[in-house]
């Protein structure tokens, strides 16, 4: 397959309903200012939690948190912009993160920072499944890997300019670290609010469940009756995706070991990051995971729609080589190895996974495959995270903190091993053959 086989990400489907049009500056638009303001929050939650004295339990309950909220709490908003549509989860969800994003740096107990990431982590599941469902409604299966890769590919690069001219910058303007953090804070809040304008004033809708005014064609039967569903949360529906579709169940729970073991090493890995970085450090060190993030995901969307969705999975096997350079790791540059691994593992598995549970969902279903899918990592990630630190809590009194910390990271690495192999047992994504009908 040659680029010219892939249609511009911007020429948005015409065969596929509902046949809206967005702009590319839109589209962008809100992919970057989004973007850069999650990256700058989920990468700095940790070191900044450690500057301000959180305790390794305390560390893993904000980590915790955080994940459990933004992956579990998915599943209903992913199900009400299937009914309502996309936008007013995404105007809403980005005016939050940015009032929270601003507030950060002016926390300095561990405790009101842990409330103040359960209100961002509402706000980040809020606009989450109504984005990756828009990216589902705007695009052709076969050619949605390169979609979604090139879309992710133009933000990665913006955020990657912000942090390296941020990490130069900075220190000059103030060699004080609690100050250095607000000023990073601030150009994430800025990302927020660009994305929050752009889908409030120029986003169209894609779903024609939230706009009666879309020019689609017509859901309507013939006795004239509208025929939108009223949607009914209950426990069956939520387990409605693993019922209709045991290939996209057999992803999941293999995703499952994979998400727990990443989610282990989060209480413990800030330790030995801000330990040998300072702020503007860090924002090099993540400039790099980006550089390698453009990278896999310029070739990883074509790679999956030209050999299918397990070769991105390769990005899910070499991530046990980022515990072990933090093993041997003394400086910033040496932990900048990690990020290099950690940038092109990450860009493989975004845009697979990203792409098989659209793949996997029937048509007016994406948000809600969405959310199960985010429910299950979210759960499993809470677990994996909270454990270890509490293991960390328990060991520290016996062992030391950094003899604990060191040897827990090998424990990781071993645990990272065994779920990268799980991949070798997932299957390419089929659709249901009977969906089961929400309500």
């Amino acid at each position: 397959m040659t680029n010219s086989d892939i249609k511009p990400p911007l020429d948005l489907i015409t065969q596929e309903e509902p046949c809206i049009k967005n702009k590319g500056s839109t589209i962008y638009g809100i992919a970057i200012g989004k973007d850069t303001g999650h990256f700058i929050v989920a990468t700095y939650s940790q070191i900044y939690a450690v500057f301000i004295s959180a305790s390794p339990i305390l560390l893993s309950i904000i980590t915790s948190m955080r994940n459990l909220i933004q992956l579990a709490v998915q599943l209903p908003f992913g199900r009400l912009s299937d009914k309502y549509g996309r936008k007013p989860f995404l105007v809403i969800g980005l005016f939050i993160s940015a009032i929270m994003s601003f507030l950060f740096p002016m926390i300095t107990d561990p405790l009101i920072l842990l409330v103040a990431m359960i209100i961002y982590s509402l706000a980040f599941s809020i606009f989450t499944p109504s984005w990756i469902a828009f990216l589902g409604d705007t695009s052709h299966e076969s050619t949605r890997g390169s979609y979604i890769g090139r879309i992710t590919t133009i933000t990665v690069i913006f955020t990657m300019v912000v942090f390296l001219i941020s990490g130069w910058i900075i220190p000059f303007l103030s060699t004080d670290y609690t100050t250095q953090y607000m000023l990073i804070y601030r150009i994430g809040a800025l990302g927020f609010l660009l994305a929050g304008f752009i889908s409030w004033f120029w986003l169209r809708e894609t779903n024609p469940n939230g706009n009666s005014d879309l020019e689609v064609h017509s859901h309507s039967p013939s006795n004239g009756r509208p025929t939108q569903k009223h949607t009914r949360f209950s426990f069956r529906s939520i387990l409605a995706p693993f019922r209709e579709n045991p290939t996209f169940t057999r992803f999941v729970l293999i995703s499952a070991c994979m998400d727990f073991s990443m989610s282990t090493g989060w209480p413990i890995f800030g330790f030995i990051r801000e330990r040998y970085t300072t702020p503007s450090q860090y924002s090099f060190l993540w400039a790099v995971h980006m550089a390698c993030q453009i990278f896999s995901l310029s070739i990883g969307g074509k790679l999956i729609d030209k050999y299918g969705k397990k070769i991105g999975f390769n990005g899910r096997r070499i991530m046990f080589l980022i515990p072990l350079v933090l093993f041997f790791s003394r400086n910033w540059v040496e932990l900048a190895i990690g990020n290099f691994i950690g940038g092109i593992g990450y860009g493989l598995y975004f845009v697979t996974t990203t792409a098989y549970i659209i793949d996997s969902a029937p048509d007016g279903s994406k948000g809600r495959y969405v959310g199960a899918y985010q429910l299950i990592m979210g759960i499993v990630t809470f677990l994996g995270s909270f454990s270890m630190g509490v293991v960390t809590e328990l060991l520290i009194p016996v062992l030391g903190k950094w003899p604990t910390i060191y040897s827990l990271v090998l424990v990781v690495m071993v645990l990272r091993v065994l779920g990268g192999l799980a991949f070798y047992f997932v299957d390419e994504p089929l659709k249901p053959i009977n969906p089961i009908p929400e309500g």
